[in-house]
């Protein structure tokens, strides 16, 4: 039973370090990239991105492919990327888009 026990204690504490883990890295990633804020009643994404690629995203029912939008916005480069989503989303939505930049 102790044996259970311990087992259980380190499994916890494993979950909690990765959580936390996770948690840090979010955080640096949000803290260090520029932003593309887009809110509406819709749905709302921000896009964080560095000066050359979609670093990551966060989004409330929205859908968003990250890998197949990172490639495209390799190909067209970040900022025409960054103008192009902005139109697509004031076109299709009730919402507006604003840069923050770090």
């Amino acid at each position: 039973m102790k044996v259970v026990k311990i087992v259980l204690m380190v499994i916890g504490g494993i979950v909690v370090f990765v959580g936390v883990l996770l948690f840090i890295i979010f955080t640096f990633v949000s803290s260090s990239s520029d932003k593309l804020v887009c809110e509406s009643k819709e749905g709302d994404i921000t896009l964080m991105y560095n000066d050359k690629e979609i670093v990551g995203y966060t989004a409330k029912n929205i859908t968003y492919d990250m890998e197949q939008q990172k490639k495209y916005a390799e190909e067209v480069g970040i900022d025409s990327y960054m103008d192009e989503f902005t139109a697509w989303f004031e076109s299709n939505t009730s919402g507006t888009c604003k840069k923050e930049e770090r």
